[in-house]
């Protein structure tokens, strides 16, 4: 789309005097006569003279400012084409060849290149560099932190001047060792000097459900258990899950509260509710490895509440369609 140029401009003479007068009762309160005989006044009105022409002059962009322009932007060896001089700016056949160098495509390029980072300062600008290298899907930047160690207790200790980015690989490829390397490899030369990068792969967490389902009259119950885990699976996945299906948010909880909301909005489901035991006990909604059970949030009736990751974590969801409890119809 065109660039709309500001217009720089826009007051008068009259106005900037009408301006510098309302300034004085508050800068000037022993300053009374405001009258064109006063000589401040006289004083105001020139330089609101030379105001105006000043702004006159910077509104208007001449062709050989756009050409010191474009120049700067298009860097040292650019060159507008053959057969022009300096002298030529104001040549109709010179007007030409500068509007077909700037069209509109190549103002979109040259602001595309403009917004693209070169140097890794910020969070952002680590992640967009990661993403440029092809095959990565996202990525998130954890700042003071070596997600490299082996150890999970150091994973979590702050460690100035380290930064890690963990990539996520688009769906069906996996994040191999040369994926990793290349990402490295386009983060080398944008990162500061004293900035030590490390790039990772996710981890994730295994997550089950276990659940029960009142149907709706006249459902079929198998076809609604199908509905119930695909959309349970596609909800957590790391590629298309979340409510906006772009994919779960790195290190977000799930609440049971959501699951409940998900699944309640399935067509032909009448009631959600907890799945229990032969002996009628309540089971957890959510399911996961017993070694990760200080992941589980509990309410103060210790019923489950959420399940927790880490900044560079993302669910992997085995959702088990017999654990899905279809209540017979009525």
């Amino acid at each position: 789309m065109p660039l709309t140029l500001p217009n720089l401009d826009d007051l008068r003479w009259q106005d900037l005097i009408a301006e510098a007068r309302a300034m004085l009762p508050a800068s000037a309160p022993a300053w009374t006569n405001h009258n064109p005989s006063d000589p401040g006044i006289t004083l105001i009105e020139l330089f609101a003279y030379l105001s105006e022409k000043l702004m006159y002059q910077i509104n208007r962009v001449t062709d050989a400012d756009f050409l010191e322009f474009v120049s700067l932007i298009q860097g040292p060896d650019w060159k507008l084409g053959k057969g022009f001089a300096e002298g030529d700016v104001s040549s109709p056949e010179f007007r030409l060849a500068l509007r077909a160098a700037v069209s509109n495509q190549e103002k979109r390029r040259i602001l595309m290149d403009l917004q693209r980072p070169v140097r890794a300062v910020t969070r952002e600008d680590f992640e967009l560099l990661a993403c440029s290298v092809p095959n990565v899907s996202r990525a998130t930047c954890i700042p003071q932190r070596n997600l490299e160690n082996d150890d999970s207790a150091l994973r979590k200790a702050a460690v100035p001047g380290h930064v890690s980015v963990v990539v996520l690989a688009q769906e069906n490829v996996h994040a191999t060792r040369e994926l990793l390397a290349r990402i490295r490899q386009a983060l080398e030369p944008a990162r500061l000097l004293t900035t030590r990068v490390h790039v990772v792969a996710p981890r994730y967490v295994g997550v089950g459900v276990r659940i029960a389902i009142n149907p709706a009259r006249d459902v079929h119950r198998e076809r609604l258990r199908e509905q119930v885990v695909e959309r349970i699976a596609t909800f957590l996945n790391p590629h298309r899950g979340w409510f906006d299906r772009k994919g779960w948010p790195w290190g977000r909880s799930v609440y049971v509260s959501e699951l409940y909301q998900l699944l309640a909005e399935i067509r032909g489901v009448d009631r959600v509710a907890p799945a229990r035991d032969a002996n009628g006990v309540q089971l957890d909604e959510i399911v996961i490895e017993p070694s990760l059970a200080s992941r589980l949030k509990r309410n103060e009736r210790g019923s489950l509440e959420e399940v927790a990751l880490e900044r560079d974590e993302l669910f992997e969801p085995h959702i088990d369609p017999a654990n899905v409890v279809i209540a017979a119809s009525f």
